[in-house]
């Protein structure tokens, strides 16, 4: 194949940097990603990336809490996790089936029951070198939405017939790889599957201080480095500064405004619901909440913000965006992370695009695969932070592959409670 783009990938504590060589056309040797394969090359990273692979991080989880759904498995008890089944009839599923989601249409709006296909396929015998994965965890992030669709994005979309793309945490079941036995637990794209054959050198062990689900939520590239990035790098709040967040109770959203609280700002957060506003200003610290749909957000960030707006970490764009703009201080900065208000409708241009000018502002967007070069700052400061009790965070399990559309789906509708995932 032709060497098209570099795309970095993380789960958890593990750095993953990653040369991706893009194969069309022919069916991948990955098993599960028709057209599409990723070979890997860890002897890419650099020395601050394999220096990282050492931190500690044990870290202390006493200052969460612990909920757990009935029938479902008990949750352990490190940071704040609901797990959840979302019915009471499982499809029943042999050890030669291997159950796969296939993208079948690309979602008009809202991400429908015909857009993706439930479909069952022998568990792949593996070759020489390859590793045979069983996955534990699927991470369910925004991407998802993007990856299905077919326009402009920063990497290949899934196309139609291939298997959803996701990351995931997966343990070994059997292997042809000198370097992983069976047992063992890793990480990488896993696809949203029962089973998955990969390379052996595509893959990284998990690191055993952490249970599984941790190493897709606080401390990965896609939560940790995401918020990190944006708050210090991008809007670097100073003491006595304004910072406000969008989806500030989701997985990044509560993470920046706790980084940017560590970092001495006012920090507002919007989201949707009294729940979520509750548990921002009662435990996570927050000056202040608006909740979108019930309040005048024009009137209530005047409020809350009576000097102005200094920093702004955007996750949703849309009519937050068009208020905030109109209520910046001269010299503001924006951390554009993502879009999640028009993932599911038509794109629309953004009211008060001349504030840009007017208060001389700073827009940043970024992508976390683009910033491994923090990964090992992230690392040291959100470790510290969770064992000083200044960071804390949610993980919403989900159970069952069969459950996927529904459960992504939450990430839309608002119903999720920080980083979501499903217990396969």
């Amino acid at each position: 194949g032709s060497k098209e783009n570099r795309y970095y990938f993380s789960s958890g504590t593990l750095v993953q940097l990653y040369t991706c060589y893009v194969v069309r056309g022919q069916t991948s040797s990955v098993r599960g990603f028709d057209n599409i394969l990723y070979l890997f090359e860890p002897s890419k990273m650099s020395a601050l990336m394999m220096h990282s692979f050492k931190l500690g991080l044990s870290g202390s989880r006493q200052h969460s809490t612990v909920r757990t759904a009935p029938r479902c498995l008990p949750a352990r008890s490190r940071g704040s996790v609901r797990r959840s089944c979302r019915s009471t009839t499982r499809h029943v599923v042999t050890m030669s089936a291997n159950r796969q989601w296939i993208l079948r249409n690309r979602p008009d709006g809202d991400i429908k029951k015909t857009d993706l296909e439930l479909v069952e396929t022998p568990i792949p015998a593996i070759e020489d070198g390859q590793v045979l994965c069983k996955n534990m965890y699927i991470s369910i992030d925004p991407t998802h939405r993007i990856w299905m669709s077919d326009a402009p994005q920063y990497m290949p979309c899934v196309e139609l017939g291939e298997i959803m793309r996701a990351v995931s945490i997966a343990v070994v079941e059997d292997s042809k790889f000198d370097g992983l036995a069976k047992g063992d637990i890793v990480s990488g794209i896993g696809g949203c599957q029962d089973y998955f054959v990969a390379d052996g050198a595509t893959l990284n062990k998990a690191d055993p201080s952490l249970p599984p689900p941790e190493q897709l939520g606080p401390y990965s590239m896609i939560i940790g480095l995401t918020a990190f990035y944006g708050t210090t790098k991008i809007c670097a709040p100073k003491a006595g500064e304004t910072f406000v967040v969008s989806g500030a109770a989701g997985a990044v959203g509560s993470m920046a405004g706790q980084l940017a609280k560590m970092a001495g700002a006012r920090v507002i957060g919007t989201v949707g619901s009294q729940e979520k506003a509750d548990w921002l200003t009662k435990e996570l610290g927050f000056d202040g909440v608006i909740n979108y749909k019930t309040d005048d957000v024009a009137a209530k960030l005047k409020e809350l913000a009576p000097d102005g707006v200094d920093c702004y970490f955007d996750n949703t764009a849309g009519p937050v965006l068009e208020e905030v703009l109109l209520q910046f201080n001269n010299n503001g900065r924006i951390a554009l992370c993502g879009l999640i208000n028009q993932y599911n409708t038509d794109k629309i241009g953004v009211k008060n695009y001349d504030m840009i000018l007017m208060r001389r502002l700073t827009v940043q967007g970024f992508i976390c695969i683009d910033q491994l070069a923090s990964m090992g700052e992230m690392l040291e400061v959100v470790k510290k932070g969770i064992a000083d009790g200044k960071i804390k965070y949610k993980l919403d399990i989900q159970k069952g592959l069969e459950s996927y559309i529904d459960v992504v789906n939450m990430l839309y509708n608002g119903s999720n409670q920080g980083k979501l995932m499903i217990e396969v």
